[in-house]
């Protein structure tokens, strides 16, 4: 049976690629993701620049930086709280333990579960990192007020929540707290 083609009065509203109120190159509802794209292509070029003379990039950073919090991780919460694809987080894994900033062992109770923690020249490297990202940061957002900052943070909340793929990459992400996930009943 052939599908039915809405008539007129049933179609969606078209939305049109300019602005409405003629603020932004195109409609907001585009120009939004447009600028969160450009946003984080530029910050992790700037940034994966900036810690290459620690030997690290934006990847490597983002997996010792949730080391540093969590201490011990399986690679499934660092896929939650890095919100990396599980591939290339096992690579960046190989990594870090091969330069000796992380070092892998098998959980008691499920041998196929690996646990990965930072080692003391982990943490040391993870902190001079850290330097260079809070400089970054700073200038990105220095300019920005405080108040505007925080609504932008909700916003981009508000994107996570429509764009995360499961509810505990969702918390991970919003709430980077192993107890928001636990008082969900989300599995780490």
């Amino acid at each position: 049976m052939a599908e039915e083609r809405p008539t007129d009065e049933r179609r969606a509203p078209r939305r049109t690629s300019t602005d409405p109120a003629g603020e932004f190159p195109f409609d907001v509802i585009d120009y939004v993701p447009h600028l969160i794209a450009a946003i984080a292509q530029f910050r992790d070029s700037t940034l994966d620049a900036a810690l290459r003379e620690h030997g690290l990039n934006v990847g490597r950073y983002r997996v010792l930086g949730v080391l540093a919090r969590f201490d011990v991780c399986t690679m499934t919460e660092l896929a939650n709280f890095t919100a990396i694809d599980r591939t290339t987080l096992t690579r960046i894994a190989d990594q870090l333990v091969a330069s000796g900033y992380v070092e892998r062992s098998a959980d008691a109770k499920d041998r196929r579960q690996v646990r990965l923690a930072l080692t003391a020249s982990g943490r040391e490297i993870h902190r001079k990192a850290l330097l260079v990202v809070f400089d970054l940061n700073g200038r990105v957002l220095g300019a920005v007020p405080d108040g505007e900052s925080r609504t932008a943070a909700r916003v981009l909340q508000e994107i996570v929540r429509a764009l995360a793929p499961n509810p505990t990459a969702e918390k991970s992400i919003i709430y980077y707290s192993r107890e928001a996930l636990r008082e969900d009943g989300a599995q780490t």
